[in-house]
């Protein structure tokens, strides 16, 4: 027997054994009730942190739990927890009846469990300083009511069922104690939330109701007036006429008797004011209830509550949101167009000459956030659309039989209105496009007279495809993006007109702002979005996917194209810069405002590629792209990684803890969350984490050992891992060209390092791969020349490449080979000058202006040599070339030298403009991948102090530093000597 019993219904309280010395710990007994709820699955000691000490710095919040625990352990017994991390509550020592209550739940002993159920969840316990606690208590306070209500109702049904009526009244006497128990509960919290927040008096209504309620006692029968409310709708409460009904039935408008009214939607997802709990989906509408108001006065409260709130966001009665069809039938394949109605509709609705459908993931994402794996009502539907500010729900049913399928929905106004059925339609089980296309043409007529849209117009005529279509929408949603791969591409393989699997398979490969990174016979594309494989499949996958989304975007909606417009971008197949991708992401955001897709991919550009594009808040900007992706879709994981580069990016510790909890909450052994705990780790000082992961760094995927080294030298963090993992990225690939690629960028980084032996050994080993090119003298003059390589290797290495260059431009370069020989002229040019050969120099330049990729005169190739030569000169074009030069430079990635803002830097300050090469060093920074990164770092430092932003010189010093922190030798006095000057610059001298 169990020791111990810690009571969480209605009450917090611990009894038994010498618990009496913890009645008055209140943190202790949160621990306990934390730990209790979340059964033997346990938590996390970074959520209990997250739950307990949300304000308080790492080391301290941690120190507090060990404590805690400590203090625990010595109360209780050594045994009273379960593992380590995660810690889980033994139920032989402290039994809880939360824990039996939902293991009745389970074995389906319902009178069992609703005889533990005393009073809400924690009931009158509060704790100071825990939000996030506060929040936690909160939502399972909504949740166990809801599940003690639903087994009350099957309690009843199941007594009716028996012919025990004396039964049934009972427990439907429960149901209506604990609905009348939360009325009065959640009137207290309106009219606080009310005076507190929104700063005005409570509806009168709601408190001579509540008060009718309190002086109204337990007689079941009384007659409570229910205040009017001015949201209240006519629509029935099952989203579908009754299972015996014949489905081509109309669906006929309730009487008043039967009118739900559901809870408005919060503000926003992170300020939402506490809502009341929506009614059980369950309830039976009979006899009792017919008689008895009380079980919709929950219900009733949250909508008046709501009033206010709905002033701030009005809902647009031209969008509409489509919710998951009920299906049945015995085909299992019906199950499928539950949310694949969602899918497949939502895109014919685009708002030209009808209603505008809110986007289908967000809409799915929000369905069951509400629901909670329940059966959906209309109030439900309601509260989709409320919170998603449209006027107008599309709710309905699949049906098969013998083979045939049927559907049958209602419209239902958001607000006031009744119901508009539609009438069923019919067609055979593999005629799915026939069918919607009936079921739509229906909805566009009523809705617009206009001519109904075809489903096999905008999707395809084939059901397979249809299907692998479907299935790769919902893999996506539950961020499985190697399987959305795949059933999008046997979508496209079944049939290639498939514009819509065309558009999400683009989507899914993640090729955002693609850039070649082109190594001796072989490139590889990569994208800004981190952790994206760097593959000839993925590449071949995308292109194939732009392609046939280009070619059939006829087929697309005025809101999806402007999103293959971002993907495609101008120049396709060439690259499209940061600032025309930025543009065309704006469009695609104004477009369709309710994608999350669209809003995580302006963010992941704002903040890789804004500060290279010249915008102060890119960071602040992308933060809220993330929130706005979060917040249209909870569970959509990859803004929330986001959202953790955000934090660590800005030294903001307190919000990285905070965003790591929150992702790993969603996803603890997902293919990202080992780098989520390595950055929270890093950015935190957690040095047991930090070495925990860093013992396992050898069993990390390539896509976290890609993040740790992009982001450690963005960020400043854990630089001795980003080591770890460019060699590790070097040493486990047999392809040659992914192999020279991770070489090249081993390079980048031990130059960043301040390692310019070991830069040459891994070019070096790069060269002996393939040797019949420049790329391999490209690179170690770009070194030498602007991070600090050896010039020895650069003397060589120009030599060389000065003899295949004299050669090769003595003949017709072919398109593919203009490219590369113009960036090695650039090369040359660059070397001359800094050389101080001037004549060599302007041959270069000259030879650029007349060949350079077969552009105009004007190319980034031979402008950037040209201002340079014209700015030591003195003559007067050089500022009309920096001019150029600037505005060229503020494209951003990625068909730029690399070295563009570093060269625009030093001719702004050769010309006197130190304030222009402080602004253009800085978009150098932040040009990402970090090339060059450490030496701009350097000169940002020298010219923000000269210019007098002390705090912006110590930061970019201090980042500096982070990077030179294990340095060779010969660089040893140049880190100490700006550890002393970062020195002097805090002392304010």
């Amino acid at each position: 027997m169990p020791t111990y019993r810690l009571e969480t219904f209605g009450k917090l309280a611990l009894s038994g054994g010498a618990s009496s010395a913890l009645s008055h710990q209140r943190r202790r007994l949160a621990l306990l009730a934390l730990l209790a709820a979340s059964g033997e699955r346990g938590l996390s000691r970074d959520q209990l942190l997250a739950y307990l000490w949300p304000e308080s710095a790492a080391a301290n919040a941690r120190h507090s739990l060990e404590q805690l625990l400590h203090a625990l352990r010595r109360a209780l017994g050594e045994s009273v927890f379960s593992g380590t991390n995660p810690v889980s509550l033994d139920f032989g020592v402290v039994a809880s009846d939360v824990a039996e209550f939902e293991g009745a739940l389970t074995r389906g002993a319902l009178a069992d469990a609703v005889a533990l159920y005393d009073g809400p969840f924690l009931q009158g316990f509060y704790l100071d300083d825990a939000p996030e606690f506060e929040r936690w208590a909160s939502a399972e306070r909504a949740r166990l009511a809801d599940r003690y209500a639903e087994a009350l109702s099957r309690l009843a049904l199941d007594s009716e069922r028996a012919g025990d009526h004396t039964g049934a009244v009972r427990w439907r006497r429960r149901l209506a104690d604990a609905d009348r128990t939360a009325a009065l509960q959640h009137a207290r919290v309106y009219e606080a939330l009310i005076q507190q927040e929104l700063e005005s008096a409570p509806d009168p209504s709601i408190v001579s109701y509540a008060a009718a309620l309190r002086a109204g006692g337990s007689d079941h029968g009384a007659s409570v007036p229910v205040p009017r409310s001015t949201g209240g709708t006519s629509a029935r409460s099952d989203l579908t006429p009754a299972t015996n009904a014949p489905v081509d039935q109309a669906v006929t408008p309730l009487q008043p008797s039967e009118m739900l009214v559901s809870p408005a939607p919060p503000v926003s997802r992170e300020f939402a004011l506490p809502t009341v709990e929506k009614a059980n989906a369950h309830r039976s509408r009979n006899w009792w209830l017919a008689g008895f108001p009380v079980g919709a006065t929950i219900l009733l409260l949250a909508a008046l509550a709501g009033r206010d709130r709905e002033k701030v966001s009005a809902l647009d009665p031209n969008k509409i949101v489509i919710v998951p069809f009920r299906t049945s039938g015995v085909d299992s394949s019906v199950k499928y167009l539950g949310e694949g109605v969602v899918d497949l509709i939502a895109p014919m609705l685009t708002g030209e000459g009808g209603p505008v459908a809110v986007d289908s993931r967000t809409v799915i994402s929000t369905w069951n956030r509400i629901t909670r794996g329940r059966d959906g009502t209309a109030d439900d539907a309601r509260q989709v659309a409320r919170d998603l500010g449209a006027g107008l729900v599309l709710t309905g049913s699949v049906v098969e039989v013998g083979g045939r399928l049927s559907i049958a929905g209602s419209v239902i106004p958001t607000g006031t209105g009744d119901a508009r059925p539609l009438s069923s339609v019919s067609a055979p089980i593999d005629s799915v496009d026939r069918l919607l296309d009936q079921f739509v043409g229906q909805l566009l007529t009523r809705q617009s007279g206009v001519a109904e849209t075809s489903v096999s117009a905008i999707t395809s005529q084939s059901l397979p495809a249809i299907r692998a279509y479907l299935n790769g929408r919902a893999a996506y949603r539950r961020a499985d993006e190697d399987q959305a791969i795949e059933s999008f591409s046997r979508a496209l393989d079944i049939d290639s007109t498939f514009a819509l699997a065309a558009l999400d398979l683009a989507v899914a490969t993640g090729k955002l702002l693609r850039a070649q990174l082109c190594v001796f016979n072989g490139c590889r594309v990569y994208s800004l979005v981190p952790g994206v494989a760097m593959s000839e499949r993925v590449d071949g996958l995308f292109n194939r996917a732009v392609r046939l989304a280009w070619g059939y975007r006829f087929k697309l909606g005025r809101r999806d194209r402007p999103l293959l417009d971002a993907l495609r971008g101008d120049n396709y197949p060439r690259p499209s810069s940061a600032r025309e991708t930025l543009a065309n992401l704006g469009r695609a955001v104004a477009a369709a405002p309710d994608r999350p897709e669209t809003h995580y991919l302006l963010g992941v550009l704002l903040l890789h590629q804004g500060p290279a594009l010249g915008l102060s808040d890119a960071r602040e900007r992308a933060a809220a792209a993330f929130r706005m992706a979060s917040k249209l879709d909870p569970t959509y994981l990859a803004p929330l990684v986001r959202m953790v580069d955000v934090a660590a990016f800005g030294r903001d510790t307190a919000s990285l803890r905070r965003a790591g909890v929150l992702y790993l909450s969603h996803d603890s052994v997902g293919p990202t969350a080992d780098y989520v705990r390595w950055l929270v780790a890093v950015g935190t000082s957690d040095i047991a984490a930090h070495r925990a992961i860093r013992a396992r760094l050898y069993s990390l995927n390539r896509p976290t050992l890609d993040h740790i080294y992009l982001t450690s030298q963005m960020s400043g963090l854990g630089l001795e891992d980003a080591d770890s993992a460019a060699i590790l990225l070097t040493e486990t690939t047999a392809d040659p060209i992914e192999k020279s690629v991770a070489l090249r960028r081993a390079s980048l980084l031990a130059l960043n390092r301040g390692r310019p032996s070991e830069a040459t050994r891994l070019l070096r080993r790069m060269g002996e791969l393939r040797t019949q090119d420049y790329s391999f003298r490209n690179f170690a003059i770009d070194a030498a020349l602007f991070n600090d390589g050896e010039r020895a290797l650069a003397d060589s290495s120009a030599r060389e490449m000065a003899g295949t260059l004299a050669r090769d431009t003595l003949r017709s370069l072919s398109p593919d080979a203009r490219r590369p020989t113009s960036v090695a002229m650039l090369g040359q040019s660059m070397w001359y000058l800094e050389r101080g050969d001037t004549v060599r120099a302007a041959a270069a330049t000259d030879w650029l202006q007349r060949h350079a990729e077969g552009l105009s005169r004007n190319s980034v190739f031979s402008v950037v040599p040209a201002m340079l030569i014209a700015t030591r000169a003195r003559r007067p074009d050089g500022v009309v070339l920096r001019a150029l030069v600037d505005s060229m430079a503020r494209d951003g990635c990625c068909a730029l030298p690399p070295f563009v803002n570093f060269a625009l830097a030093h001719a702004y300050e050769e010309s006197g403009d130190e304030a222009g090469a402080l602004r253009a060093i800085r978009r150098g920074v932040g040009y990402n991948p970090p090339r060059m990164l450490s030496v701009q770092l350097r000169e940002e430092g020298r010219l923000a102090a000269r210019l007098g932003d002390r705090a912006g010189a110590i930061r970019a010093y201090e980042h500096y530093l982070a990077l030179r922190s294990d340095p060779e030798p010969a660089f040893l006095a140049q880190r100490d000597s700006i550890r002393a000057e970062v020195n002097r610059l805090k002392r304010g001298r």
